[in-house]
């Protein structure tokens, strides 16, 4: 049988010299190269563990060395191993202590007396590779993590049967003044306006039933915990969650938004009433001046006449005067209103 050409570095701990030279032949005859370091008390094998120059790939221990033996000795091995495989190696066939022995950190379970080349290899090489896949789940699981807890808009995981908050990120707690304690003994109605439980309820529901991850989105009111209102964009999605039907929220605060376009459209209306006092009121008071004009001009003998008229002139002149500063008000409050 060819041999595995891989790079195997381990640690054997076992007090009993005979098992280690087994240990090894079996090592031998499927690995090409393993490269091996052997130590017989605990005390040596907290040494090789601890150094910063030894990276080892899988560690197998006997149970029952001098200085530590059992619960204890596992234990302490695997906070040593730095979460590498940990194979425990032994004469002890106590099913019981087997299942608390992978509870407690153990990667595999071997009895020595069922022990051969081959089943050696498999554990080791099985066990590598499913810790590898392990500490790639792990990184996956930090970086959602991450990502969750350091986004700037708001999201939170809530229960979908009881409404109560699961997690919370750091954005939520900064917009809403609540603490992550405060919301984990809270749920979702506490920051929403009463009125709107039933629109609440009965959206839950619906997108629960229609489909497509129980997606929806939506623009509400919610409070903050000084009774603030803003109105948020709500995304929401079903997820499972620590073993519960949950859903995902993210929350954007649209407040300012909804008051710049508030602003906004305020602003166009006073601008259409703007157009509308420049195309029609002001016409009025022109159209009499210009009237008033041409009859001064074609009775230039009658001057009692055209002091009248020159009256209307001025009375005019001043309405439209009036109606310039009535516009420039306008103008003004829309300038303040943005």
């Amino acid at each position: 049988m060819k041999k595995d050409s891989s790079d195997y570095h381990i640690l054997v701990i076992e007090d009993n010299l005979g098992d280690f030279m087994l240990v090894q032949d079996y090592l031998e005859e499927l690995i090409a190269r393993p490269q091996v370091d052997h130590c017989q008390s605990f005390k040596e094998a907290k040494s090789l563990l601890a150094s910063t120059s030894k990276q080892y790939d899988v560690v197998l221990l006997d149970l029952s060395l001098p200085d530590k033996s059992g619960e204890d000795l596992i234990t302490e091995t695997v906070k040593l191993a730095r979460k590498n495989p940990l194979i425990v190696l032994t004469g002890y066939t106590d099913a019981s202590f087997a299942l608390k022995s992978l509870s407690l950190g153990v990667s595999d379970y071997l009895l020595k007396d069922e022990l051969n080349a081959t089943t050696l290899f498999k554990s080791i090489t099985y066990n590598i590779e499913r810790h590898k896949n392990l500490k790639r789940i792990q990184l996956t699981e930090q970086r959602y993590t991450e990502l969750f807890q350091l986004s700037p808009q708001p999201m939170y995981i809530f229960d979908e049967d009881s409404l109560k908050f699961l997690q919370v990120n750091e954005a939520t707690i900064r917009t809403y003044g609540y603490s992550r304690e405060e919301f984990l003994k809270m749920d979702i109605l506490h920051i929403r306006n009463p009125e709107e439980k039933g629109r609440i309820l009965d959206t839950l529901k619906k997108s629960s039933s229609n489909g497509h991850k129980g997606e929806f989105m939506g623009i509400y009111e919610h409070l903050k915990k000084d009774g603030t209102p803003i109105t948020v964009e709500i995304h929401s999605n079903l997820i499972e969650f620590e073993g519960k039907k949950a859903r995902l929220i993210i929350a954007n605060d649209i407040t300012l938004k909804i008051r710049y376009l508030n602003a906004i459209e305020q602003q166009n209306a006073k601008l259409r009433e703007i157009a509308w006092i420049q195309s029609h009121v002001v016409r009025a008071p022109l159209a009499r001046m210009m009237g008033l004009i041409d009859l001064i001009k074609s009775n230039k003998d009658n001057a009692s006449e055209n002091g009248e008229f020159l009256d209307y002139v001025i009375a005019s002149a001043q309405e439209v005067d009036k109606i310039i500063r009535e516009i420039s008000e306008k103008s003004s409050e829309i300038d303040a209103g943005l």
